[in-house]
C-alpha cells in the first residue's frame, strides 16, 4: 500500500524509466479499457416518436459514462503523479507532469464538441488537438521512458 501511495499520490520523489513505464501501464490499461467501453455503449441519435424519453438502459449508459468522465480524471492524475516522479528524477520541472494528459483531454473535447457545435466547428478543426496530443504523449514517452537520470548520487 505504502508502494501504491507513493507512485499514485504523491508528486514528491524519484523513480527510473522501468518503474515509470510498469507505473504507467495500470492507469493507461484501465483507461483505454474504460474507453473501448464508453465507446461501445455511446448513445447516438434517438427518435423520441418511437422510443421512450427515459427507460433503463438510457440511465444504465448515462450513469455509466458519468463514472467513466470521473475515473478519466482520478487515472489522469494518478498518471501525472507517476510522471512528476519522473521529471523530477531527470532534473525537470515536475509541472511538465500535466501536459499530456491535459493535451489529451483536450482532444477528447474537442472531439466531443465538434458534432455538437452545430457548423461552428469544422471538422478538420478537430485534428489540431489529436496531432498536438499524440506529439506530447511521444514526446513524454521518449523522455520519461529512455532518458537517462539526471539527478547526482548522494553520497
Amino acid at each position: 500500500m505504502a508502494s501504491f501511495r507513493f507512485l499514485y499520490r504523491d508528486a514528491e520523489g524519484t523513480i527510473g524509466p522501468g518503474l515509470w513505464a510498469r507505473a504507467s501501464a495500470a492507469p493507461v490499461a484501465i483507461t483505454l479499457a474504460l474507453t473501448a467501453v464508453a465507446w461501445a455503449v455511446a448513445p447516438g441519435p434517438r427518435d423520441l416518436k418511437t422510443q421512450p424519453f427515459i427507460s433503463a438502459s438510457i440511465v444504465a449508459v448515462h450513469a455509466y459514462l458519468l463514472f467513466y468522465g470521473f475515473a478519466l480524471i482520478v487515472l489522469a492524475v494518478a498518471q501525472y503523479f507517476v510522471s512528476a516522479k519522473r521529471f523530477n528524477d531527470l532534473s525537470m520541472s515536475p509541472g511538465w507532469a500535466g501536459l499530456a494528459p491535459f493535451s489529451i483531454l483536450l482532444a477528447g473535447a474537442a472531439a466531443w464538441y465538434q458534432p455538437r457545435s452545430e457548423g461552428l466547428m469544422p471538422a478538420w478543426a478537430v485534428w489540431p488537438f489529436y496531432v498536438l496530443a499524440v506529439a506530447t504523449v511521444v514526446g513524454n514517452i521518449a523522455a520519461l521512458g529512455f532518458m537517462k537520470s539526471q539527478r547526482t548520487p548522494r553520497r
